[in-house]
């Protein structure tokens, strides 16, 4: 990050040339195409801003994207009240007022709060912070610290950085249930002038309450971060208590923590990248303990950004890494219990800086954009990593719980290679170098022809368990409610044209289609999975819907041998 340059020679960095995702090149496009700020180290950001179930995108410091669906975008007008001038800054974005839209707030050289007037607009509300005038942050992240159903604001000042700038703590405000603002003091990071970069909420160690971690990178030297355990759990009352013991006490040149399930054993490893002043760490957690593991990326060398996601589908979580200076995104793959070798990802023009994951194109995989100075900015898609493997994606929506439900945890249990897998998911606000992934929770799913249960947990307490879910779906839940599949999201395999007849139908019908059906399934309006027999022939198959279901509409789903998928509609009566 910052101010020190070690030669490449010193790092194992890339071993393969060849980019293994696709760089979207598209001249009418302006996501891939307009004129960005010169700063080197911006974030970028994935949020569904009109709820059509399609990422849009947010690149700092300003610039807001709308997906339209096939692969293009509509630029908006710029978030109001943003301002430039600082080669670094994040932003963080949740449903502050909770309304139904999408609200943030930005670090810059004058940070801002901005809450969304509801049509593709924005209102800077600096005024209503208590101490925030002109004040001066590196990055920033929301969370519910106390779930008390709305969102809390932290803004990280990294001392002296850029050089010169007014000595500053971080400034962290909590947010009451009618929706003013109380700044809290009595940590270290409210009154001690130190590089503070990164912050991350996280429910390390998943007792139901949002744990604080700051990566504070001197830049070159190692240093103390500032790592909090919430006792809300623990004491009724918001509280946070620094974590003094093994692994947290160790000097670091700390940037972007991430708490991940990557062995799938039901508890949070952690992952710290760290820039030059020491080795990026990776920490093994078996129950409780944490155990220092050597991995491909775990380097000395201004690491940046470690982003988190199951991008081949195989059902356990790869990540990718960006560096300061070189112009490569690099990806691991996760092989169960150790990392495959390093993988040139993408390339870019400038400098590789902010990463942020979303399924763009809804086709089922993780894509993601780059930030960085000016023509950095850059999409890649997602071609080949992920083969025929199924997966799920789940919206969630709060109710007494903040509405963007962040700091919600999913547990999901699928039967993949004959074995039962479960998986942990964390809905967060910010979780990349400056940077935040697409809300919806993304699983990979391998050979899972069905999700066994998933387990949501709320911020509220409230727990809620689904059985029986047909895979390669988009789901939303509302706090409280059922989960229904998103079925109007027609993806680029779907559209291909099925006669379903008779429709409606009593126990049994003959689906005809374009091409040869390689299998078929029928679920109902939850999603759960409904017991059917098929007898396929070629280009049609005949079906019998088995047990006594009720009258109402039904969904069927095929998959053809071209790889295709088509979506139907089945009335019972």
């Amino acid at each position: 990050m910052k101010r020190f340059l070690l030669p490449l020679l010193l790092f194992p960095w890339i071993l393969n040339a060849q980019t293994i995702f696709t760089k979207v090149i598209a001249p009418n496009n302006p996501l891939l195409n307009f004129t960005n700020t010169a700063g080197n180290y911006k974030g970028c950001v994935w949020i569904d801003l009109d709820h059509d179930n399609r990422p849009d995108a947010f690149v700092s410091q300003k610039f807001l994207f709308r997906n339209l669906g096939d692969g293009n975008f509509e630029q908006l007008a710029d978030v109001a009240g943003v301002t430039l001038g600082q080669a670094a800054s994040g932003s963080s974005w949740g449903d502050l007022d909770n309304d139904g839209d999408l609200d943030c707030i930005t670090a810059s050289v004058v940070s801002g709060l901005h809450y969304n007037l509801g049509n593709d607009t924005f209102e800077l509300k600096n005024t209503i912070l208590p101490e925030f005038a002109d004040y001066r942050a590196w990055d920033c992240a929301l969370a519910d610290a106390d779930n008390n159903g709305r969102l809390d604001l932290f803004f990280a000042h990294a001392d002296n950085f850029p050089q010169g700038s007014i000595q500053q703590p971080c400034k962290f405000y909590l947010q009451g249930s009618d929706g003013a603002y109380t700044l809290v003091t009595g940590y270290e990071f409210a009154s001690e002038f130190k590089p503070y970069t990164i912050p991350v909420w996280t429910d390390y160690d998943l007792d139901g309450d949002v744990d604080l971690f700051i990566g504070t990178g001197p830049g070159g030297a190692p240093g103390p971060d500032f790592c909090y355990r919430n006792l809300l759990k623990e004491n009724g009352v918001f509280s946070l208590q620094r974590l003094t013991a093994a692994p947290f006490n160790a000097q670091q040149d700390g940037q972007v923590y991430n708490a991940i399930d990557f062995d799938n054993d039901g508890d949070f490893d952690i992952c710290l990248s760290n820039y030059a002043g020491a080795k990026t760490r990776f920490y093994v957690n078996n129950q409780g303990t944490y155990t220092e593991t050597n991995t491909p990326f775990t380097v000395q060398g201004q690491l940046l950004a470690n982003a988190w996601g199951d991008m081949d589908n195989d059902g356990d979580l790869d990540v990718l890494i960006t560096r300061d200076n070189p112009t490569s995104v690099v990806y691991y793959q996760n092989l169960g219990n150790s990392f495959a070798a390093a993988q040139t990802a993408a390339t870019v023009n400038t400098n590789a800086c902010g990463l942020a994951l979303a399924d763009y194109d809804n086709d089922g995989d993780l894509d993601f954009y780059i930030n960085g100075a000016t023509t950095g900015r850059s999409l890649f898609r997602n071609d080949t990593l992920t083969g025929n493997r199924n997966w799920v994606q789940i919206t969630l929506q709060g109710v007494q719980s903040n509405r963007s439900a962040i700091g919600t945890l999913l547990r999901l249990k699928a039967t993949i290679g004959g074995q039962s897998v479960w998986q942990i998911r964390e809905v967060s606000a910010h979780n990349s170098f400056q940077s935040q992934h697409d809300l919806r929770q993304h699983f990979g799913l391998n050979d899972a022809s069905i999700i066994d249960s998933l387990e949501v947990r709320w911020p509220s307490g409230l727990v809620q368990h689904f059985t029986g879910l047909s895979t390669n779906l988009f789901y939303k839940i509302i706090e409280g409610q059922a989960i229904s599949p998103i079925v109007g999201t027609i993806q680029p395999s779907l559209g291909l044209e099925l006669n379903i007849r008779p429709n409606p139908v009593s126990r049994e019908f003959t689906l005809d289609a374009e091409s040869k059906i390689r299998g078929l399934e029928m679920f109902d309006s939850t999603g759960k999975v409904m017991p059917i027999k098929i007898t396929p022939q070629d280009k049609s198959a005949l079906v019998w819907i088995l047990g006594n279901p009720p009258s109402g509409v039904y969904f069927v789903r095929v998959r053809f041998e071209n790889g295709k998928i088509g979506l139907g509609q089945v009335v019972i009566r």
